[in-house]
């Protein structure tokens, strides 16, 4: 694990990262970081992400992300991204969860109106379940 304030790596793989101050991370990869400020990620990657400040994405990808203040991509991909405010350039993103959306020539899977409604219908699904076979 590596911890500390403002952080820079390049290259190279590093399994969990902690860091109270700014990150800025090139060409590697993190299983799992949790940042209080910004991240800056170019050509590289991360499994999961928890970030309380900025967050931007040039030609790299993440797994999970939430991001405390906005969340900047270009050329990436994300799976689930959850942010105060997003712009999307040449990205794609599996789910997301923001206030405000800027997207340019992206594809988002699922808007936030309609991550809400699956969670919804999900809820519901199990929820029934749960009466219909759970002990009595």
């Amino acid at each position: 694990m590596t911890e500390g304030t403002d952080k820079e790596f390049v290259g190279g793989f590093v399994p969990l990262i902690r860091a109270d101050g700014d990150m800025t991370f090139r060409e590697g990869g993190v299983i799992a970081m949790a940042v209080g400020g910004n991240v800056d990620i170019k050509e590289g990657g991360a499994g999961v992400c928890v970030v309380g400040g900025d967050l931007s994405i040039a030609e790299g990808g993440t797994g999970n992300l939430i991001v405390g203040g906005n969340a900047e991509l270009s050329q990436a991909g994300v799976g689930q991204l959850a942010a105060v405010d997003a712009t999307v350039t040449d990205s794609r993103v599996g789910v997301l969860l923001a206030g405000r959306v800027t997207l340019e020539r992206s594809e988002i899977m699922l808007s936030t109106e309609q991550a809400v409604g699956f969670g919804v219908a999900v809820g519901v699904v199990f929820f029934l379940l749960a009466k219909l076979f759970g002990r009595r």
